[in-house]
């Protein structure tokens, strides 16, 4: 069983669904998020990692690779590559910031 989590989005149709995240440490990374800005997640239990794979890649093929904004990447992975690393950015200047005694 590989358990996957991804971020519950607001139903707005130009927002595809989220690909799902299995891997450490950016689970941690995606709670954070969620805690911090008041989001939630999902959480799936896939039966293996080729039905959580086959799953992304379905999402991708149908959700963003038509998009025109999604064509640089050429796969799932490499978009959720840049996405993992957008997190761990955004959480160093949300702490930084706050440390700083920045306010809401």
């Amino acid at each position: 069983m590989v358990h996957a989590y991804r971020l519950v989005s607001p139903p707005p149709p130009s927002v595809p669904d989220p690909l799902w995240e299995w891997e450490q440490p950016w689970i941690d990374h995606l709670l954070w998020h969620v805690r911090t800005f008041s989001r939630q997640v999902e959480l799936w239990g896939f039966p293996s990692g080729d039905a959580l794979d086959r799953t992304n890649t379905r999402l991708w093929a149908t959700a963003y690779a038509p998009r025109l904004q999604y064509e640089p990447w050429r796969t799932w992975q490499a978009w959720l590559a840049e996405y993992r690393e957008l997190l761990v950015s955004m959480r160093a200047v949300y702490e930084a910031h706050y440390a700083q005694g920045g306010t809401r």
